[in-house]
């Protein structure tokens, strides 16, 4: 966009203090309270004229800082506290929260006029348990991406692993297989990923995944095609692990069976079906 070479500029809504909230958010002059720093402050919206303020949690922001907050989106201009200088700004308005804002306004704990100031253009984030077909690619990304950050081999993930993950419902979301993900890395310790290696709540007896139909229509088409999309994906593991595995024993499909807990008869007739000659 037009504001991309800008600043971009975050705070947590509900990480800070009520009572420091609009010094974080406008900022303040010296001597405006005790422990004010020399020379004041700076605020989050004058940091980040020009470029994007990033409002995360919005739904925990206390109502008195909600009506600051929309002059400010509204006048485009702040004060800084203690101070009686009107600072124009220019700040694209960025928010997320796991809060239903609609809800929170019916019940009144959120200011209507300035949730639909904010709802110019929404984007709306399915939780992980109805989106599983994306499992495996985020799996792949954070096993690159902490290995390389802990300065590890990526280590090889057995295909055993990918049933137990598709059917756990994930309560904390990508966050939660974030940190599966690091945790297993850690306990493997350069080893291969295996079963052993899952944390114990998804180790439970796995759970069928059940869609249910959105408003009463009839999803059926939309449940096949995921179907038969995490088919693919999982094939395509498998053809990959299969490979790996035989390129690292150099041929030898009994070793590689061994390692995929599965038959010799087994693993030549996945190569034939996968095109695999070694």
């Amino acid at each position: 966009s037009s504001r991309k070479k800008g600043p971009f500029v975050a705070i947590n809504c509900g990480a800070i203090p009520r009572e420091l909230l609009s010094s974080e958010l406008f900022g303040y002059i010296e001597g405006a309270f005790t422990g004010a720093l020399k020379g004041g402050r700076p605020g989050k919206f004058e940091m980040a004229s020009g470029g994007t303020l990033f409002l995360d949690e919005i739904g925990e922001m206390p109502l008195g800082e909600q009506v600051a907050l929309l002059r400010a989106i509204q006048e485009k201009e702040i004060t800084r506290i203690g101070d009686s200088r009107i600072i124009p700004v220019d700040a694209r308005i960025v928010c997320a929260t796991n809060r239903n804002l609609k809800n929170e306004v019916e019940k009144g704990n959120f200011r209507q006029d300035l949730y639909y100031r904010l709802n110019v253009i929404s984007i709306t984030l399915p939780p992980l348990r109805e989106r599983r077909e994306d499992i495996p690619l985020l799996l792949q990304y954070f096993l690159q991406d902490i290995s390389i950050k802990m300065g590890v081999p990526v280590a090889h993930m057995n295909l055993g692993i990918m049933d137990y993950l598709i059917s756990y419902d994930w309560p904390g979301n990508i966050r939660e297989l974030q940190n599966v993900v690091e945790r297993m890395i850690n306990i493997a310790n350069g080893e291969d990923i295996s079963v052993k290696h899952l944390p114990q709540e998804i180790m439970h007896p796995m759970k069928k995944v059940d869609y249910t139909p959105i408003n009463g229509l009839d999803i059926q088409t939309t449940v096949n095609t995921k179907r038969d999309k995490k088919k693919q994906l999982f094939a395509e593991l498998e053809h990959k692990e299969i490979v790996n595995l035989l390129s690292k024993y150099q041929g030898n499909v009994s070793r590689a069976a061994r390692e995929m807990g599965i038959s010799r008869n087994t693993i030549y007739r996945k190569m034939k079906q996968y095109n695999i000659s070694f």
